[in-house]
C-alpha cells in the first residue's frame, strides 16, 4: 500500500508523516486573536496606545506562543511526554503528533523526523499570518472610522427602539444616533474611544458567528437577527455590563429628543441648558466647549 500525504510517501510500514493537524489552525486562531485586539486597541484608541510599543508586544507575545508551541510539540513528538500532559494519558506523544487520534498508523521514522522539522520551523508563519488577518482594516481613516461608528450607532439606535414600539417614534424617525454622535463629540477622549471600542466589538463578525452562527456584521443582520443576537449578550453575565453601557448610550439620544419625551407627558428640555459660568475643564482641540466659551 502506497500513499502521498502532505507531499511525503506514505508505505505500509508507517513511514512518513501526516503532518501536524491542530497546531498550524492553533497558532492561526491565536495569531488572529491577538491581531485583532492589537487592531481594536489602536485603531480605536489612537489617543491612549501606541502603535510602535504595542507592536513590539506583539511580536513578543508570538515569539512566547511559538516557542511554547515548540517546547510542548517537540517533547511530544520524541515520546517525552504524553498527550494530554499533564492531563490523564490518552495517547502516546509521538502517535498523537503523527496521528491526531486518527486511525491512521503512522509511526515515528527518519522520514517523519525531517518532515517533523520542516513543520515545526511553519510555526511562526501559521502565528503570523493570523496576526495579519486579525490586523487587517488597521489603516482605517479617522474619516472612515467615524462613518463606521455612525452606521453601527444607526442599526444599534433602531434595534433598540424601532417602530412600533411603546412610544410610536422609532429612533430612526427622531434621529437618535446623531444625538449619541454629538454627545461622544463633547465627552473626554478616552471614553470616546472606550465606547467606540465597544460598538466595534458588538458589531465584529466574530461575536456574530459565535452567536448567532453567521458570518456576518451586526449591521447586516435582519431585525430577527439583530434581537437574537442582542438577546445572546443581554443574557449572558459577562456581556450584560457591556450591553446595558450600549443601550443607555443609545437611550440618551433617543429620550432626549421631543417626539419622544413628549409622549410620556413630560415637557422638557430633557437635557437643560448649561448656566454660563459652567467650566467643565480644559477644551480638547477640535472639540466644542459645551458651556459655550472658548475653554
Amino acid at each position: 500500500m502506497h500513499g502521498n500525504i502532505c507531499g511525503a510517501r506514505v508505505t505500509s510500514d508507517g513511514a512518513g508523516p501526516l503532518s501536524f493537524l491542530l497546531d498550524p489552525f492553533a497558532l492561526l486562531l491565536i495569531g488572529f486573536l491577538a491581531g485583532k485586539l492589537y487592531y481594536l486597541a489602536v485603531a480605536f484608541g489612537d489617543r491612549v496606545f501606541s502603535r510602535g510599543v504595542l507592536r513590539r508586544e506583539l511580536i513578543a507575545a508570538g515569539a512566547m506562543v511559538v516557542a511554547l508551541f515548540w517546547a510542548y510539540s517537540a517533547l511530544l513528538y520524541l515520546g517525552v511526554i504524553y498527550f494530554p500532559w499533564p492531563l490523564p494519558h490518552w495517547y502516546g506523544g509521538t502517535d498523537w503528533m503523527l496521528n491526531s487520534g486518527l486511525p491512521l498508523g503512522l509511526s515515528r521514522s527518519a522520514t517523519t523526523d525531517v518532515a517533523a522539522v520542516v513543520i515545526f520551523a511553519t510555526y511562526p508563519a501559521w502565528y503570523y499570518l493570523g496576526t495579519e488577518l486579525g490586523r487587517s482594516g488597521l489603516r482605517v481613516t479617522p474619516a472612515q472610522r467615524m462613518k463606521e461608528r455612525a452606521k453601527i450607532l444607526r442599526a444599534l439606535s433602531e434595534a433598540e427602539f424601532p417602530r412600533g414600539g411603546a412610544i410610536p417614534a422609532s429612533a430612526n424617525d427622531v434621529d437618535a444616533s446623531a444625538s449619541v454622535e454629538d454627545l461622544l463629540q463633547e465627552i473626554p477622549p478616552l471614553f470616546d474611544d472606550a465606547i467606540t471600542t465597544l460598538l466595534f466589538v458588538f458589531d465584529s463578525r466574530f461575536f456574530v458567528l459565535a452567536f448567532t452562527g453567521r458570518w456576518k456584521r451586526f449591521v447586516e443582520l435582519d431585525p430577527e437577527e439583530k434581537e437574537q443576537y442582542m438577546e445572546v449578550w443581554k443574557s449572558n453575565i459577562f456581556l450584560l455590563s457591556v450591553a446595558q453601557i450600549l443601550r443607555f448610550t443609545c437611550s440618551y439620544g433617543y429620550y432626549t429628543k421631543a417626539q419622544v419625551y413628549s409622549t410620556f407627558g413630560y415637557n422638557g428640555p430633557m437635557v437643560p441648558e448649561l448656566p454660563p459660568w459652567y467650566r467643565p475643564g480644559p477644551t480638547v482641540p477640535g472639540r466644542t466647549d459645551p458651556s459655550g466659551g472658548s475653554g
